[in-house]
């Protein structure tokens, strides 16, 4: 194992993953960022993206998954960010249905982490995932979504707009005036 992947701290699988991006206008969502982070852009343009999806089989390095706390979903608000010369992700919100798993989320990897009331069904074709944000002192937000597959697999390409909004190896937090990196590894 190398070094790189030998300091892993926790692991996970992401199912019935659905990116949803829309583009938006630069100027309007750096002035939503903290003055420490600048706007990523693809070809001019500035993206925002809503990301639902299934987390299971959740654990910490050196530890196994706990049957009733290594599962959960999750509804992700991101941009795409540069910090110097780093590239990565900014999460504006992740709604997450599990409440121990919020508050790891939040007190340990300070992630805007907030507790919501969520659903997924499927019928082996759609899937309908819906959310309803329950956090304490944060403004109520609610989301519904009938997804399927459509067309065949494929695997994004350098230099494609699907691969520049995935293909992210870190993600940016800001507390205060400090910007802390996560480094992010996973399968395309």
């Amino acid at each position: 194992m190398s070094p790189r992947t030998s300091r892993w701290i926790m692991k996970q699988t992401w199912e019935d993953l659905l990116f949803l991006h829309w583009s938006v206008d630069r100027y309007w969502l750096q002035s939503m960022l903290p003055p420490q982070l600048e706007v990523d852009t693809f070809e001019g343009e500035a993206w925002i993206g809503i990301v639902p999806f299934e987390m299971n089989q959740i654990r910490f390095r050196g530890l196994p998954s706990v049957p009733f706390a290594s599962k959960l979903l999750e509804l992700n608000v991101r941009t795409y960010v540069k910090y110097g010369q780093k590239r990565g992700v900014y999460f504006f919100s992740l709604d997450a249905s599990h409440r121990a798993g919020v508050m790891v989320a939040r007190n340990l990897f300070h992630l805007p982490y907030l507790q919501a009331k969520m659903g997924k069904k499927s019928d082996g074709k759609q899937i309908s995932f819906w959310s309803s944000r329950t956090h304490k002192g944060v403004e109520k937000a609610d989301y519904h979504i009938i997804y399927e597959p459509l067309g065949t697999s494929y695997e994004a390409r350098k230099g494609d707009l699907d691969f520049w909004l995935t293909e992210r190896d870190r993600l940016f937090i800001v507390r205060g005036n400090k910007v802390f990196q996560g480094k992010i590894k996973h399968d395309r």
